[in-house]
């Protein structure tokens, strides 16, 4: 791919364990890429470490937010300055503790060639989750099934946010009707999507819990997640 044709939009909050690596990872596999990280001015010193190792490097850009405002909202705000970027062609979200691994790039932005949307699945054959106990699994499951239950996009996982979008789904979104927050945001965003028709595909994802790495990911929003679903189908049916 040509000079910056990928956007990988990284959301942080109080990342500083796992931001380093997964920048690293990224420009690594991905050499062409440009990378957004959009933190919400994390007290843990971030910022600070971004701007040590990454200063000198033009594919790093900070964009730094005033207070924590969550997932969502960050990759959204990091996918509207990166379309400003007339050579961006496809647009990556993923994780800054390193929970999603960069060798997957490759592969999630090469099947955005055939879909518009690509999600990394952890409910596919070919994929995993580590550390997560039972209870977790069975809820994430439960979530992800009542989620397709309800919504009908043709994906296996609604809640895992490492997606490649292509730059004519991301121009699509209108950033003014997605009400949700947090991760529950991951279910709107492909849900507009799918009801405009754009296409998804899915690839196999392992997916990493980063505990020690004061994870984003937050079980109190996954849950929120589940009982925001059927509020996303009756919000767009009242549309």
């Amino acid at each position: 791919m040509n000079k910056g044709r990928v956007l990988v939009v990284i959301p942080s909050y109080n990342s500083k364990h796992g931001i380093v690596k997964t920048i690293s990872g990224v420009l690594k596999e991905v050499p062409e890429a440009l990378i957004f990280v959009v933190d919400d001015s994390s007290p843990d010193g971030t910022p600070f470490l971004i701007r040590k190792k990454f200063g000198d490097n033009p594919r790093v850009k900070l964009l730094l937010r005033r207070e924590k405002a969550g997932r969502g909202s960050a990759v959204i705000d990091g996918f509207k300055k990166g379309l400003l970027d007339k050579e961006v062609k496809y647009l990556v979200e993923m994780d800054a503790d390193f929970s999603h691994d960069p060798k997957e790039l490759p592969g999630l932005i090469a099947k955005c060639k055939k879909y518009d949307v690509v999600v990394g699945s952890r409910y596919i054959t070919g994929s995993k989750i580590v550390g997560w106990g039972s209870r977790r699994r069975i809820f994430s499951k439960l979530a992800n099934i009542w989620a397709r239950l309800v919504l009908g996009i043709p994906i296996t996982d609604y809640t895992n946010g490492y997606r490649c979008y292509n730059r004519k789904a991301v121009e699509a979104l209108n950033s003014s009707m997605i009400k949700s927050k947090g991760f529950a945001v991951l279910s709107e965003v492909a849900y507009i999507l799918y009801e405009k028709d754009f296409s998804f595909g899915e690839v196999p994802s392992v997916f990493t819990y980063r505990a020690s790495y004061g994870s984003s990911r937050n079980f109190g929003e996954v849950k929120e997640a589940f009982f925001t679903v059927l509020k996303i189908k009756l919000d767009y049916i009242r549309s």
